[in-house]
């Protein structure tokens, strides 16, 4: 809950730098306040709601055999991509002391002894480090209803 929280109201945020920004260029070429308004929050409404979209495709596993191929060709043609045990961060969630990571069964000894991560096990590390889109998806409705409003406004003046 805490997590939808904090993805809602930065999501809120961004739609807003979205639609001041569109806003204020409407507003320079000489349209109407309210017509400015109006394409502001529909932009952003529209951004949100695409990345969310896109986001909730991606958590059902849509783009992982693509991504997969791509890791494994770019690792394949360029081994200086590959990370080594001295770049694995604590924020990745490894640790060096024990030499296993958070997540489970992916010891920092397994990842990188040569061994090939295969699809299956790719898609379930991929798995793992999803984020929910019901903040981007929510805000984007949030702006696509107060686009609405303000449409309504702008047709009757």
């Amino acid at each position: 809950m805490r997590r939808t929280k904090k993805s809602l109201l930065s999501a809120l945020a961004a739609g807003a730098a979205i639609a001041a920004a569109v806003c204020a260029l409407n507003v320079s070429r000489g349209y109407g306040w309210s017509r400015s308004v109006c394409d502001g929050l529909f932009v952003a409404s529209v951004m949100l709601l695409g990345t969310g979209t896109i986001r909730a495709v991606t958590n059902r596993g849509a783009f992982d055999v693509a991504a997969y191929g791509l890791h494994t060709v770019l690792e394949m043609t360029l081994p200086f991509l590959r990370r080594t045990d001295g770049e694995l961060s604590m924020e990745e969630g490894h640790s060096m002391e024990e030499g296993h990571s958070r997540e489970e069964g992916h010891s920092r000894e397994e990842r990188y002894s040569g061994k090939k991560e295969d699809i299956h096990q790719y898609r379930i590390r991929r798995e793992a480090q999803r984020k929910s889109p019901v903040g981007l998806l929510l805000a984007g409705g949030v702006y696509f209803i107060l686009s609405l409003a303000v449409l309504a406004i702008y047709e009757r003046t």
